[in-house]
């Protein structure tokens, strides 16, 4: 083995601008695999990652409801299935679960205005809780005061983006806390309501985005008393149950049990592991896409190597013929064909493996200083070059070198000795 592969690299030296050649086929195929197919192990990663932490063992759920009616698509659907405080202290007893409980959204098609002082601006409000299951929520930090407590009642935490908006400082939000501030609700047909608050702390997020999915935070009590009022049921607790509920169970294997309880009993679920089984399946399409982008850059540069390899049957015909009268059996000199395209292939892949590294490093590189200039400090990878990766593009490139040389080889193992040592 090792004279054979001597002998095929020293054949390969005899015309070494036209098997770089090859071997840069290889390379440019080599590279383009590795590069889109890092990309795509990259960007999967960072998926599964970003889900990771914000907890797949957590499940939401929502109450069953009535199929819309077509004609009024806005109306409000009557809940079949509702999620009852009795609901949510039966799942905190379960022992696969470790949190559980409810949620109450701002009333829907509410005007809700923030009177500071005298003025006034429109703003979303939310529950003390905060977007804990949904990985891509922007999470909100307090600058000023702190935040709610679970039990908290007159209390509100208010934004910063509003405040600044309303005319004030950073350096007074301070001065804010403590403060009584007014939510007004307004119907469309003119109907309002004033709820008053005590400002205990404000918010804000990073790049200037309105914290969350809401301007301003209260407390579970308080989101009742506004729902109460808009849709003119002081108990609607009772009646309609909570919008959402939350449960964090044990363990990962937990959850499939969990949401089978839920979905048996009526309730719509969502799951993050749930999620990322479907992020799964779309990365693996995406990966095998963009490895095909390679894999038709390498089919060109088979063909190279096929070329370059019948040309050097042609050129060492007599040569052929000189080893086959000395001993050399068909068989041998195939393999020595097939060693020499399949170094090209191994020699392409090690530099396109490389090569695809390097690229991707770049491409990282300045695809973190784009999100910078936009001022999105993300610090991801999105370029991953895997140990299996680098095995795979050299293992294939070589794959393809061997392949592109099977042709060659054998034309060359069948010729006659006779008309080998005549041919000039």
């Amino acid at each position: 083995m090792k004279d054979l592969a001597k002998t095929a690299l020293s054949n390969l030296s005899r015309h070494k601008v036209r098997t770089v050649l090859s071997a840069v086929g290889v390379t440019v195929g080599i590279l383009t695999l590795v590069t889109m197919v890092s990309l795509g192990v990259g960007v999967h990663q960072e998926t599964v990652r970003t889900f990771q932490s914000a907890g797949l063992e957590q499940v939401r759920v929502y109450p069953a409801t009535e199929e819309r009616d077509t004609l009024d698509a806005v109306a409000w659907r009557k809940r079949t299935v509702t999620i009852t405080p009795e609901l949510v202290q039966e799942m905190r007893a379960r022992d696969d679960v470790v949190e559980a409980y409810g949620r109450e959204l701002a009333p829907w098609g509410a005007n809700i205005s923030l009177q500071v002082e005298g003025k006034a601006i429109s703003v979303r409000v939310g529950d003390f809780h905060w977007g804990l299951s949904d990985p891509f929520s922007i999470q909100p930090e307090i600058v000023a005061g702190e935040d709610l407590q679970p039990d908290a009642r007159g209390e509100i935490v208010v934004s910063a983006k509003a405040l600044r908006e309303l005319g004030y400082e950073d350096d007074e939000f301070a001065d804010i806390i403590g403060r009584e501030v007014v939510l007004v609700l307004k119907e469309p047909r003119g109907e309002m309501a004033e709820f008053p608050f005590r400002v205990v702390g404000v918010q804000e997020t990073t790049y200037g985005i309105e914290a969350g999915f809401f301007g301003t935070k209260i407390g579970m009590q308080d989101m009742l008393d506004l729902n109460g009022w808009w849709y003119n049921d002081p108990d609607i607790l009772a009646h309609e149950g909570y919008d959402e509920m939350i449960v964090r169970a044990a363990s990962l294997e937990d959850v499939d049990k969990i949401v089978a309880t839920l979905e048996a009993r009526g309730h719509r679920v969502e799951s993050l592991k749930m999620m990322v089984s479907v992020v799964d399946k779309a990365m693996i399409v995406m990966e095998t896409m963009l490895g095909s982008i390679g894999g038709l850059a390498l089919f060109v540069a088979a063909i190279g190597i096929a070329n370059t390899m019948i040309m050097a049957v042609y050129e060492r015909t007599r040569e052929i013929g000189i080893l086959k009268a000395v001993g050399a059996s068909p068989g041998d000199i195939r393999r020595l064909f097939v060693a020499e395209a399949s170094l090209i292939g191994l020699v392409g892949g090690v530099a396109g493996t490389v090569g695809g590294w390097l690229l991707g490093l770049g491409l990282n590189a300045a695809f973190l200083a784009y999100l910078r200039w936009q001022e999105m400090p993300v610090e991801d990878t999105f370029f991953v070059v895997t140990g299996w990766l680098v095995a795979l593009a050299m293992g294939f490139a070589t794959v393809v070198g061997l392949l592109a040389g099977l042709y060659p080889a054998a034309r060359a193992a069948r010729l006659d000795p006779l008309e080998a040592l005549r041919y000039e």
